[in-house]
């Protein structure tokens, strides 16, 4: 809820509700309205009841009744004097409901019309098809773009499945709320999608929450109130699959893609995934490739284009590779514009034909039921794979981060890590790699785009590189000391204990396995020590800093999940020996995880 901060002293027990007539000098009846002033505005609002003014006593705002009148005109007062009563007491519960509860004065006009209208608002809610008002009302909103709009009518089709299957179509907006809103998501945890497969944990918690992300469109109106329907309490299912199912493909694999001999839709497909892989844009955005402009970058090496992207509607330039140069000029009548569905009845046959067949993990966590089956790698090959591509193959030529940021668009590093796939194996490789060619590394020109052109366009971007080579702190920790391995034990041992569609959380075989390669790994040879000696030699304080209290949270994950005693220490010296931990650190941490383990051996 969005409540204004109190800035100052407020005796919400001191504002007085007073009845204006809307024409108090007309000779017909005019409209009563309730007027107070709140945080120095003035609040007027209708009472829906009328009065002729020469019956209204202004001194006890009350409608005038006596034997003078007509019966007809008593019976029409006493109905305005009722509704004044019903009114006052109303604001009466008004203030005292705002006394209890200053943290909502910021939203205290909005709840003053629940307060007062509640009953009309109500009959409103009962009367009307939410499933049709929400339909409605999403094709006449200008301020969404076209795509989420489909997306949202999508999800309301959905929805609306659901509300017939279970016999609860109709429904007004007074009858959702947060067990319907349960009920939804175990709905679709049941719901079969495929050959005895059931929705994945991840979609069926998307699902859910477009479903009250649309609703908080709809409160904006007035039509429901998500904190009273406890929408707002809704927690959305933790998936234990991770993003590892994510591929991307190597710039061998994007080679053998491109060298393939195709015809019509086919070929025009795999030439747009293609520039993708070499331009980095969402395919929402290869839409702006007609629309861009082609220029020479201001210091004569090499050629750009600029984009608007769609989704954060800000301008990017892009340095232009050979391989995305030739694909340009052969479309440069304008390139062919595919929905992404299309693209995607293409691409895992393309990636077929180019022998895209390498075997990967893909685990699921379906109806609470954690699966790991091995499949082709072009069986994962969506329109998506493009962009986490170029970042990955990026990443692996030693471009700064937050360089390559800049070309995709993405303004977080959180966000722009969830398309970093490179593995503990891909990141050692890279530092190693990095270290034993740093004398030449000017020279390094990347196999696939060889061309002499090419070192001319990339060094756009390397003179922005900085020293450490693009090499993240999680890139350390992941490859010196299998952080990935305990953060997902960690991860899974959270879950024991709950209750997930009425079955007991209990993955001791998952977690077992993990502690037993963690501390496998604690005891082979740190072969690359002298590579994580350089890197930390590198770090400014701050950042060796972060690094250090990174560790310090590897080590209680450590203890919690069950690591070993030896095995913890054997991480500490390595952490010592690299240079990670001063020696005051080293004995600090090491005090800190001894007396960690004696609780934990206690009980």
């Amino acid at each position: 809820m969005n409540n204004k901060a109190q800035t100052g002293q407020i005796f919400f027990n001191e504002v007085q509700a007073k009845f204006n007539l809307r024409e108090p000098k007309s000779n017909k009846p005019t409209n009563i309205y309730l007027v107070c002033r709140i945080d120095r505005k003035q609040i007027r609002l209708s009472t829906g009841v009328k009065v002729y003014p020469e019956h209204w006593n202004v001194k006890k705002q009350e409608a005038y009744i006596g034997c003078r009148l007509s019966e007809l005109d008593n019976l029409n007062n006493t109905i305005v004097n009722t509704k004044i009563i019903e009114i006052k007491n109303r604001f009466l519960q008004y203030k005292r409901y705002l006394c209890d509860n200053p943290n909502e004065i910021g939203n205290s006009v909005k709840i003053l019309k629940k307060f007062i209208y509640k009953d009309t608002m109500e009959k409103e809610k009962q009367n009307i098809n939410a499933v049709h008002w929400l339909r409605n009302t999403l094709a006449l909103d200008r301020t969404i773009k076209d795509s989420t709009r489909a997306d949202y009518v999508k999800q309301i089709k959905f929805f609306e499945a659901f509300l017939n299957e279970v016999g609860k179509y109709p429904i007004s907006f007074s009858d959702i709320n947060l067990p319907l809103i349960k009920d939804y998501e175990s709905y679709l945890f049941n719901k079969e999608v495929g050959k005895g497969k059931t929705t994945k944990t991840t979609t069926v918690g998307n699902k859910v929450e477009k479903i009250i992300c649309i609703l908080k469109r709809a409160e904006q109106q007035g039509m429901i109130d998500i904190h009273e329907s406890k929408l707002d309490k809704y927690k959305k299912p933790q998936s234990r699959q991770g993003d590892e199912n994510e591929i991307y493909l190597t710039e061998d694999e994007i080679d053998k893609i491109y060298a393939l001999r195709l015809t019509g839709r086919e070929e025009e497909v795999r030439d747009l995934f293609v520039l993708q892989c070499w331009i980095g844009q969402r395919f929402s955005d290869t839409q702006a490739i007609n629309e861009g402009i082609i220029k020479e970058a201001p210091n004569g090496k090499g050629k750009v284009i600029e984009i608007v992207q769609e989704k954060k509607t800000h301008r990017v330039s892009i340095p232009l590779l050979p391989v995305a140069i030739d694909i340009l000029n052969k479309y440069k009548n304008g390139f062919p514009i595919y929905t992404n569905q299309t693209a995607l009845n293409y691409l895992k046959n393309i990636g077929e034909k180019a022998g895209i067949t390498r075997l990967h993990n893909v685990t699921e966590d379906r109806g609470g039921e954690v699966v790991t089956t091995q499949v082709k790698a072009y069986e994962l090959i969506g329109t998506h794979t493009a962009r986490r591509s170029f970042i990955c193959n990026m990443l692996k030529h030693g471009y700064d981060s937050h360089i390559i940021m800049k070309i995709t668009g993405h303004n977080d590093a959180k966000s722009f890590k969830k398309y970093v796939r490179l593995t503990s194996e891909d990141a050692a490789l890279l530092m190693l790699e990095t270290e034993s060619t740093k004398v030449r590394q000017s020279d390094k020109v990347p196999t696939t785009i060889s061309q002499e052109g090419n070192k001319e366009a990339i060094n756009i971007l390397k003179q922005y590189q900085n020293t450490i080579n693009g090499i993240t702190f999680d890139t350390l920790l992941d490859t010196q000391f299998f952080a990935s391995k305990i953060n997902k034990a960690a991860e899974l041992q959270s879950q024991v204990g709950h209750l997930k569609n009425g079955k007991l959380c209990s993955y001791d075989n998952e977690i077992t396995s993990l502690i037993s390669e963690i501390e496998k790994f604690s005891q082979s040879s740190t072969s690359d020590s002298d590579v994580a000696k350089q890197y930390v030699k590198q770090l400014s304080v701050g950042k060796q800093s972060d690094l250090h209290d990174s560790f310090r949270e590897m080590i209680i994950e450590c203890v919690k999940i069950g690591i070993s005693k030896d095995a913890i220490m054997q991480f500490i010296n390595k952490a010592l020996e690299i240079g990670l931990l001063d020696k005051e650190r080293f004995t600090n941490i090491k005090e800190i995880t001894t007396a960690l383990l004696d609780k934990r051996n206690q009980g």
